[in-house]
């Protein structure tokens, strides 16, 4: 967002003291008539206030928010003319440059009206009354903000939340680094292990292109270090389509087909784009940790997410988006050497879209070498279209020269839920028959979803089925990695071919004060294995009584030798309040497939501004194995980065684990450091003003260069931005505390708030003659640097150490006199206080 600084004739205490006055005369519902020697404060000398009697701002160019009918519309330069008596409307133009980006309906206004903003130079300075007679406006000087009031005959209509794409901001040329390291040392029965884990997003932005790295380095004491680079792609949006290209290292979609991992070029819509009230997924991901344990998230192999967890429930909520569809596996590593797996299953809702909308994606490149060996080539098509408020239908194709597959479907829409069904058609070429089957293979796989939510019960069911018809039906992935194995002579048994799956979730809210319960079950089968069928239930119920809340949990698992693995859990949590230095406390009660009963207590506090520091203990007991254990952990978020720290014991173990994460941004102001891992960002510019906060984001304060990121913002939608000046240097004052931006995704925005830099002075006038309260104080240059107040005192922000200053009430060279001042040689940061004449 660019923003211009202009001068701002009229100060704001005048404004707020001539508005209250009992000596302001009301003459009509425009004119207000004031006695000027009130103000004057019995001396000869009266103060103009010749704009105040119309409601007018001083005349001049002012750089204004811009609203109309309430809704934003950006920052722009507006012109007020000098007119006496004016028309309001007539005294304030807009270039016809900034007309045309407004949401007018122009063929609603009258033929001079559209002749001007046809024919009139950008820079042609156009009356609101020349282009809206019937507009009524409403400038406010003092806040900087023109509001109008336009007929919606006269405007285009948009949806709710609708933000025009000439406000989307691109940002600023800067690097982009985010990271989450962690360092892992545990000993075990007498044997040491060390681990390390960092994982990394780079990024440059140039214009309207966005280069993006992000992959993970790991590192064992035994087995040395391996880098995993996961995506390196550029990126382009395209708002004309609301599409991206994107070129490089990438994920399919997942919508309609499982997600892939390609090396190629890809053009797809981007929902952000739309407005909030158009927009139609990573899923929460929970488990349980016995020890200070290691918990992983892989889809399809590949290490998506890593991090340490204290002992007990826990849960991973800030996954990256990697497609609709492709379950993902939960991998906890317990401190004594033991692991948990389990699957999340990750399918999509119903295919169901808005009247008129429009999903596309096409995609041409290569399968991932770290996917299949051969790297074979992909191509696909998706197109998803929103029929009627009821139906909407799909389709895709998908494969190269040796698989081709087809999909069409419809999604429907009824009171009782939302309907989807799909069929596939599939051909795969192999090169050696297939367990019988020949070298060619044709089948197809059909795929109901059902989704429905109860607002007045509160209950939210979904079923997914997936029935593949014939044993000869492949999916891309599968079909690839059977080629790849009889290319290279590996054994395709252990290749598994879903036969049928099955996924229902449900969740119910109950009555006011007997809580809520949710249901998910699982299942898949499979051809040609010994695989057997995959289960998976879970059941939970939560709860409070009083302020302790309580939850239980069952969950019933099949693992791949066919055994059945049962998990209980009970769950208390009890605030504690500010007695004491921890404010919450849990109890969890475990019982494992080993048959282990496992209780654990917990305490947990935060401490410092805005809890910065979080910390906690646990304490745990078992009836087998590893009997009494203990862990400590805590976190400290500066203003550079979040620091964790973990430390746990117990019978023949220990262990402990550090980690650092955070961001950097470099642009042309230097390099800026962040606690936060955000992908689109402002970069706030606040010259002098270190110590102010960003309002909202926790942690977030401008640094001494002058700048500070305030991570998370929303893509495409209108984020205002505020600063708190508490805490800044009582030399330097901020000229505006709030901006608004709606940033491209992934941009990194500039917003500069204007500071005005000087020694605070405190001048108590000795003349005898008293100067009129109001009038202006202005330095050398000009510049307006305070007014006259009460008690012939004047509070000014003073750039030079000493020199003058003039005190004008009026026109004539009669209405003003001077002040010579000398400031002590160090003031430091505290408010001088001096006595002077003004002759």
């Amino acid at each position: 967002m660019i923003r211009s600084c202009y001068f701002k004739p009229t100060p704001l205490v005048v404004a707020i003291s001539l508005g209250f006055s009992p000596f302001a005369i009301s003459q009509d519902a425009d004119e207000v008539q004031f006695n000027s020697t009130f103000m004057s404060q019995g001396s000869q000398k009266k103060i103009d206030l010749t704009h105040y009697e119309h409601d007018l701002a001083v005349p001049g160019k002012y750089r204004v928010e811009l609203r109309i009918n309430n809704q934003y519309q950006g920052f722009q330069d507006i012109t007020v003319s000098g007119s006496t008596p004016p028309a309001k409307t007539g005294a304030i133009c807009l270039v016809a440059e900034v007309w045309r980006t407004l949401p007018l309906n122009v063929e609603t206004l009258n033929d001079d009206a559209q002749s001007l903003l046809a024919n009139s130079a950008d820079d042609a300075c156009l009356a609101i009354a020349e282009i809206l007679p019937q507009v009524t406006s409403e400038f406010d000087p003092s806040n900087q903000t023109l509001d109008l009031a336009i007929p919606a005959l006269y405007l285009v209509r948009n949806p709710r939340g609708y933000v025009d794409p000439m406000q989307w901001n691109k940002g600023v040329t800067a690097g982009l680094l985010t990271y989450n390291a962690n360092y892992y040392h545990q000993q075990n029965r007498g044997t040491e292990n060390e681990s390390a884990y960092s994982g990394i997003t780079t990024g440059f932005n140039l214009g309207n292109w966005y280069f993006r790295h992000n992959g993970n380095w790991s590192w064992q004491d035994d087995t040395g270090s391996h880098y995993q680079a996961l995506n390196s792609y550029v990126q382009r949006d395209i708002p004309a389509i609301k599409g991206r290209l994107t070129l490089g290292d990438r994920n399919t979609r997942g919508e309609l087909f499982d997600t892939l991992a390609f090396r190629g070029i890809q053009l797809a819509n981007e929902e952000q784009m739309l407005p909030d009230s158009q927009r139609g997924y990573a899923p929460i991901v929970r488990g349980t940790a016995r020890t200070s344990a290691k918990v992983q998230i892989f889809q399809q192999g590949r290490l998506l997410y890593e991090t340490a967890v204290s002992p007990g429930p826990f849960e991973i909520n800030d996954l990256y988006p990697t497609g609709y569809g492709g379950d993902l596996q939960l991998v906890i590593k317990e401190a004594d050497g033991s692991e948990q797996q389990q699957t999340i299953p990750y399918a999509a809702t119903s295919n169901l879209l808005r009247s008129g909308t429009n999903h596309y994606s096409v995609t041409m490149g290569k399968l991932r070498k770290d996917q299949v060996e051969s790297e074979p080539f992909l191509g696909e098509l998706t197109w998803r279209r929103g029929l009627n408020n009821f139906f909407s239908g799909y389709a895709g194709l998908q494969g190269n020269e040796d698989y081709q597959a087809g999909m069409l479907g419809v999604a429907l829409g009824t009171p009782v839920g939302t309907f989807s069904l799909d069929a596939t058609q599939a051909q795969t070429q192999l090169d050696k028959p297939l367990h019988g089957y020949g070298k060619r293979l044709s089948g197809q796989s059909y795929q109901l979803k059902y989704s429905q939510f109860i607002m007045s019960t509160g209950s939210n069911f979904s079923v997914a089925a997936y029935r593949y018809s014939t044993e000869e039906y492949l999916d891309f992935m599968t079909a690839m990695q059977i080629r790849d194995a009889q290319k290279y002579g590996d054994d395709t048994w252990d290749i598994h071919r879903p036969k049928s799956r099955l996924s229902i979730s449900a969740s119910q809210n109950l009555p006011e004060g007997w809580g809520n319960f949710y249901l998910n079950v699982w299942q898949q089968d499979y051809w040609d294995t010994n695989q057997g069928t995959d289960r998976q239930y879970q059941f939970g119920y939560n709860n409070a009584l009083g302020r302790v809340s309580y939850g239980l949990s069952l969950s019933r698992n099949r693992n791949g030798d066919g055994d059945y693995e049962n998990h209980y859990q009970l769950t208390l949590s009890i605030p504690l309040g500010n007695a004491t230095p921890f404010s919450q406390m849990s109890m969890n009660l475990n019982h494992d497939p080993g048959g282990a009963v496992r209780e654990q207590l917990g305490l947990s506090g935060t401490a410092l501004e805005d809890s910065s520091l979080s910390y906690g203990l646990s304490a745990s007991n078992s009836n087998k194995g590893d009997s009494t254990s203990g862990s400590l952990n805590t976190s400290l978020r500066s203003s550079l980065a979040m620091l964790q720290a973990q430390v746990g014991t117990g019978k023949h173990y220990s262990n402990y684990s550090l980690g650092i994460s955070g961001g950097a941004v470099a642009h042309s102001g230097g390099v800026t450091l962040t606690p936060y891992t955000a992908e689109t960002m402002a970069l706030v510019e606040a010259k002098g003003a270190q110590g102010a906060k960003v309002s909202g984001y926790p942690g977030v304060t401008v640094d001494r260069f002058g700048y500070a990121i305030v991570p998370y913002l929303n893509a495409y939608q209108i984020n205002q931005i505020e600063i708190d000046p508490k805490g800044i240097s009582e030399n330097v004052e901020l000229e505006n505390t709030s901006q608004k931006i709606a940033p491209y995704s992934g941009a990194v925005v500039k917003l500069h708030f204007d500071t005005v830099q000087g020694q605070a002075v405190m001048i108590r006038l000795t003349n005898e003659q008293s100067i009129p309260f109001g009038a202006d104080v202005l330095d050398a240059e000009q510049n307006v640097v305070g007014v006259v107040g009460q008690g012939q005192r004047i509070f000014a922000r003073l750039a030079h150490i000493s020199g003058q200053l003039r005190v004008s009430w009026g026109d004539s060279k009669e209405d003003s006199c001077a002040i010579n001042y000398s400031l002590p040689a160090s003031s430091g940061t505290e408010i001088v206080n001096i006595n002077a004449e003004c002759r």
